[in-house]
């Protein structure tokens, strides 16, 4: 029989203590658990109904593409004049409105500063507006047949201490502020 190496058996033994990712919280009301993903119904039964609702409707953004044409003093031949030019920079956001590809005439970048601040992959539409303002055209991805193109947004408000807003989507629970 061989026996494994004494750090494998530490790792094994080590591996024990370390909590395990959770995406369970506590109600406001009470010491029960509840989870992302759980539904109205759900949360109302385990931490009771909330001392405020609000509901809105919310218009589905999905992925869209920017782009911006932004100005460059270009050499001509022998560098003896210059002109004006552009470079063309395209901004591909995800449905959830994060940066997901940057290009800069045709070519995929991580991050730039031709806008003056710092846009890179990750970035928000709000920060990217921030840096280069308006793009000159929005390519929008349009939902398919039959899928919506809002979502219902409830936000129960709980008057505890501190106080919490849980914010469902479409009757799901998301987030937690």
């Amino acid at each position: 029989m061989t026996q494994k190496p004494f750090f494998i058996r530490l790792t094994v033994l080590f591996s024990a203590f370390i909590p395990t990712l959770s995406l369970a919280f506590f109600c406001p009301t009470n010491f029960s658990q509840i989870d992302f993903g759980a539904t109205l119904a759900q949360v109302e039964q385990i931490c009771g109904k909330p001392d405020k609702q609000e509901s809105s409707t919310q218009k589905i953004e999905g992925p869209q593409e920017w782009n911006y044409y932004i100005k460059q003093t270009v050499s001509t031949t022998g560098g003896m004049t210059s002109m004006q030019g552009t470079l063309k920079t395209q901004v591909t956001f995800d449905a959830d409105g994060k940066v997901l590809n940057l290009s800069v005439n045709g070519i995929g970048v991580g991050s730039t500063t031709l806008c003056g601040k710092t846009i890179q992959l990750g970035s928000t539409k709000e920060e990217v507006k921030s840096a280069c303002g308006q793009p000159a055209i929005i390519n929008k991805a349009q939902p398919a047949p039959g899928q919506p193109d809002e979502m219902k947004i409830v936000k129960y408000i709980y008057n505890s201490t501190p106080p919490v807003t849980l914010i469902f989507e479409d009757g799901i629970l998301k987030d937690k502020q």
